[in-house]
């Protein structure tokens, strides 16, 4: 007989596998709470660093208060190449196709009609850069032609791209500044400096010596790509620092045309105590289209970064609730004449 430890619970999962293509040999999979395909709609959770799935644990209470209403959601996790330890050798573009794939499974297979992504850490930058590479892959194929057209996909763009409902950023906190929380400048640069050379002399898949990164990473393989992309101002990892122009924070937030849900953490630890949060996330709303930043966004009061407490828990599952009422309810987008992504 076995017994689990205090604090800690058991819950049933329904683990979906799938081909992510049809040419794939290895298949995918993702992990279902409740009664399988009982609903229409899927709320996808995407974790963060180090996470994997059900490594977060808020969002089995937020499933669970799914269960009381009548909104038509259940909750997909999913195992990402780059879970666990698997982040020191990916990349967000990876990641972005993984979860177009799952999008995709979702979508033509168990026939969902609104899908909306979660991420929680690191995790929000998938969501926005699956946002933003839809976006621009879109633009790129319609030439950026008239306005009336930006944002729409034809049947061949949507199965290459599927289409998402709207996405929540939990914990949207800079790595590059978290990562300068635990570790000198001057050491901090060296190593971006040594990155960089690795990255030029084509060594960009090659791990970074243990001693050259912060103490709490040196457990994983870290690429120079990454390092660089985690740890360099306007790195590809690089989405939410405070420190961006006017014209950086534009790039990442006006071309979104999905409703954004933003509840960062009052108490967060890895944002640095010079930063003002609240201040932080007015400031990127701003650059939104109209209807694109949610009222109902705001700190996840006591929280810290995990939102390991019961307020803040409950705080949390309300708000997504309500926002996924807002998506349901359909919000009107206001269109922008298309330019050109930076490149993200």
């Amino acid at each position: 007989m076995s017994t689990t430890p205090a604090g800690l619970t058991t819950f049933p999962v329904t683990v979906h596998e799938f081909l992510p293509n049809p040419d794939s040999k290895k298949p995918t999979h993702i992990y279902e709470y409740g009664v399988s395909n009982s609903t229409e709609n899927a709320l996808v959770f995407i974790g963060g660093l180090g996470d994997g799935p059900h490594g977060v644990p808020y969002i089995r209470h937020i499933a669970s208060s799914l269960t009381t209403t009548s909104l038509g959601y259940t909750v997909f996790e999913v195992r990402l190449s780059s879970a666990f330890a698997g982040w020191g050798t990916s990349s967000i573009s990876k990641d972005v196709g993984e979860i177009t794939c799952v999008v995709r499974y979702l979508k033509k297979q168990l026939h969902k009609k609104k899908v909306v992504l979660m991420g929680h850490s690191t995790g929000c930058q998938d969501c926005v850069a699956y946002l933003l590479h839809r976006i621009s892959h879109i633009q790129q194929r319609m030439g950026y032609r008239e306005e009336e057209h930006e944002g729409e996909a034809n049947s061949e763009e949507e199965e290459e791209f599927p289409e998402i409902d709207g996405i929540i950023l939990q914990g949207p906190v800079s790595d590059r500044e978290a990562i300068g929380m635990n570790m000198p400048r001057e050491d901090m640069e060296e190593a971006i400096k040594l990155a960089r050379r690795m990255i030029r002399e084509g060594k960009e898949n090659e791990y970074m010596p243990k001693d050259k990164l912060p103490v709490d990473m040196r457990e994983t393989p870290v690429t120079a790509y990454r390092w660089d992309s985690l740890a360099s101002p306007r790195g590809h990892d690089d989405f939410f620092s405070s420190d961006f122009s006017d014209t950086e924070a534009k790039d990442i937030w006006g071309p979104l045309n999905k409703p954004v849900l933003v509840v960062p953490s009052e108490e967060d630890e890895w944002v640095p105590k010079s930063i003002n949060v609240a201040d932080l996330i007015q400031y990127w709303s701003q650059f939104c289209r109209p209807n694109v930043y949610s009222k109902l966004s705001g700190l996840i009061p006591g929280a810290n970064h995990r939102v390991d407490n019961d307020e803040g828990r409950r705080w949390l599952a309300d708000r997504v609730l309500r926002f996924l009422g807002e998506v349901e309810k359909g919000i009107e987008i206001a269109s922008r004449r298309g330019t050109p992504m930076s490149g993200r």
